[in-house]
């Protein structure tokens, strides 16, 4: 046994990712849709994509999963009285022939049929796994150019004026008339109520419709997820009462938010990344690249602030960071440098993003979603993203005047 599977690997050394299924069947194993399922998306995190609902079979005996912005299915095909049918196990030597290599089918946004930009490719689930990922984020990339470079500009965001696709401008208030853009989600203008929970529901769908929104709604969804109190999810199904929708998983998982990444000019710390990554995986790699961004954050702060003097004697200085939005500090610079490079000629607004939250309109959106943080009382917050999110724009070489990036 121990030289068959030396033989084994030895032969799948010899030809390549490319021949997985040929290799497959000169050592008589058989294709599982359930083991290539299982692959496929473990290979969609290694390179850095959420995954969510996955290893579910549907009717028919396919399987489904929704990594990033996608639907993937894995089916095996051929088997035509298996359509509609729960009880069908394409991994039945009884029901299916297991030498027949599963299909992906790869569907973006996860909502195929609906306006807009969309892609739909096969791929054959014979291949290395990490190669079905570099295949369809190819395709990916190429969808969202096209869905970013089609967007009109029919309607203006109610404070800041600028032309934006209406069905991108949405509403963070209770005002219905005062839809917005991602820049301006906090501003100091909206003190007529915070609706976070809409928000949410309006950037789900966006985020589950539309390959070309703003990457800059992640940042605020990143921010309002960070900053929510246990139970999130469960207040938003609440809310969402009678409404079909359900909220997608990045409420409960702030880290496995889906934030869209610039097509070209990238900083060294996103290169290794596909068209967009989750929220953990691009925090990981930021951080990697740039492990002293916190104590620069710390050194900024006490320059902005002219702390000069050592604090008293057995006290420690004032830490002014919040670890828990600093996944949202990471995520507005990235999100909004990625809008600036792609909407660089659709003339987005400029604004430094540090001008961005307004202590009371935060504390409002907060206090909604039971977070125990109040930006109106303690200024930490305000400190953590105002100056954090500078600290980060700039190690990544970009400016914090959203959207044109430093030359």
């Amino acid at each position: 046994m121990v030289r068959d599977r030396a033989r084994k690997q030895a032969v799948r050394a010899a030809q390549g990712a490319d021949a997985y299924a040929r290799v497959q069947r000169q050592t008589g194993r058989r294709f599982s849709v359930a083991q290539v399922n299982a692959d496929l998306l473990a290979a969609f995190e290694d390179a850095g994509w959420p995954v969510s609902a996955g290893a579910e079979r549907a009717d028919g005996g396919m399987w489904s999963s929704y990594p990033g912005p996608s639907w993937v299915l894995l089916s095996r095909r051929g088997f035509a009285h298996a359509e509609g049918r729960e009880d069908f196990d394409p991994d039945d030597p009884g029901q299916a022939d297991l030498s027949v290599a599963p299909t992906v089918t790869f569907n973006a946004p996860a909502a195929v049929g609906l306006a807009g930009e969309f892609v739909s490719v096969e791929v054959p689930g014979d291949q290395a796994p990490a190669r079905v990922v570099e295949q369809v984020s190819r395709h990916l990339a190429q969808a969202r150019a096209k869905a970013v470079a089609a967007a009109g500009s029919d309607a203006q965001c109610a404070l800041c004026g600028e032309d934006y696709p209406a069905a991108y401008l949405l509403r963070p208030s209770v005002a219905d008339e005062l839809a917005v853009c991602p820049a301006c989600a906090f501003d100091g203008d909206l003190m007529v109520g915070a609706f976070p929970q809409r928000l949410a529901y309006e950037f789900d769908r966006l985020a589950f419709e539309d390959l070309g929104a703003p990457s800059g709604w992640a940042a605020v969804a990143a921010l309002l997820a960070c900053a929510a109190g246990p139970g999130l999810e469960v207040l938003l199904e609440e809310s969402w009462e009678g409404v079909l929708e359900v909220p997608l998983g990045h409420w409960a998982d702030p880290g496995s938010l889906w934030i869209w990444l610039p097509p070209s000019d990238r900083p060294a710390a996103l290169q290794g990344l596909g068209p967009g990554a989750s929220l953990r995986a691009v925090t990981a790699a930021v951080q990697g690249a740039h492990p002293d961004l916190r104590e620069a954050f710390r050194r900024r702060l006490a320059e902005d602030l002219e702390q000069d003097e050592e604090p008293a004697p057995g006290t420690a200085p004032h830490d002014y960071l919040v670890e828990q939005l600093w996944p949202a500090v990471i995520a507005y610079a990235v999100a909004f440098g990625t809008d600036g490079i792609e909407r660089f000629g659709q003339s987005p607004p400029v604004v430094d993003l540090s001008d961005c939250f307004e202590e009371g309109v935060l504390a409002d959106h907060f206090a909604q979603l039971r977070s125990a943080l109040r930006p109106d009382h303690d200024l930490d917050v305000i400190f953590t993203l105002g100056v954090g999110i500078r600290v980060v724009a700039e190690a990544l070489g970009w400016a914090t005047d959203w959207p044109r990036p430093a030359a």
